[in-house]
């Protein structure tokens, strides 16, 4: 193997980690789903079917259910069916 191919395998190896990496929901302590989220952001967004994810006492993302389960993983999960969630109050 040349120096070269080596450079490239190695190239090759740390960019499919890094693809990994990013495809990995990040875990967090709870994700409440399926909810009306009520935003108290600067747009106070509404979000039909939206969810929150939450890390210990740090609101981490508020999204679509869809969206916040592609991104998280849970320890617990909350079915909101379709009851109004407010993060942040």
């Amino acid at each position: 193997m040349t120096l070269k191919s080596a450079a490239i395998s190695a190239w090759l190896f740390t960019l499919s980690a890094v693809v990994v990496l990013a495809q990995t929901p990040r875990q967090v302590s709870l994700v409440i789903t399926n909810g009306i989220v009520v935003t108290v952001d600067g747009s106070n967004r509404v979000i039909d079917s939206g969810a929150v994810a939450i890390d210990g006492s740090d609101i981490i993302a508020v999204d679509t259910t869809e969206n916040v389960r592609r991104q998280f993983r849970a320890r617990q999960t909350i079915d909101a069916a379709g009851q109004v969630v407010m993060p942040g109050l």
